[in-house]
């Protein structure tokens, strides 16, 4: 019982001791829309959307950024990861629909289904920070020792830096595949 006890007190050790779970901090920031009508709100979105991009104006955007800390050790003239900690920032920008109850159950429902596909859009582009972190946490967790922790410290800011390069590139062909959320139901009216 009492080797038993040992190897699963260094299981956990050795599982817990070098990445753990990203921390993921989320902020919502809103722009105010009003309207009794589908075009009248269309065009509030259109006009009062702080999101514009490449001479386009969308309804909604998904930030998120990705920073990660490590921690070595030395032994035996190499250095090797000891623990790996990742945090996300995320940060919404969404239409608010100030005077809803203003409006007709038929405009209300419409809203609530296009509202329901742009936030589920939305947490995807947050999902690609969040997967970002997790494989950065896991890939440097084991990256092999090294010679120096200088070389181990390069080694492990390149890795993640190419990491992120690939999530934004997937986020990218993500919206364009989704035309921007509009083929899973994000458009209004």
């Amino acid at each position: 019982m009492k080797i038993l006890l040992k190897v699963l007190f260094l299981i956990f050790l050795v599982s817990d001791s070098v990445s753990a779970t990203p921390i993921v901090n989320v902020e919502t920031k809103y722009y105010k829309v009003y309207g009794t009508t589908a075009d009248v709100l269309r065009k509030e979105m259109n006009t009062k959307s702080p999101v514009r991009q490449s001479g386009n104006t969308y309804d909604a955007y998904t930030s998120w950024y990705v920073n990660w800390h490590f921690n070595w050790n030395i032994s035996k003239r190499h250095c090797h990861m000891t623990t790996v900690t990742s945090s996300v920032d995320v940060e919404f920008t969404l239409p608010k629909w100030m005077n809803r109850n203003e409006s007709n159950n038929d405009l209300k429902n419409k809203w609530d289904r296009y509202y329901s596909a742009l936030i589920d859009h939305e947490n995807g582009h947050k999902n690609f920070g969040i997967n970002a972190a997790n494989e950065i946490e896991e890939q440097l967790s084991g990256l092999p020792s090294s010679s120096s922790c200088a070389l181990l410290k390069q080694k492990a800011n390149t890795l993640g830096k190419e990491i992120l390069d690939k999530y934004r590139t997937n986020e990218k062909k993500y919206d364009r595949n989704s035309n921007h959320g509009v083929n899973n139901g994000a458009k209004f009216p």
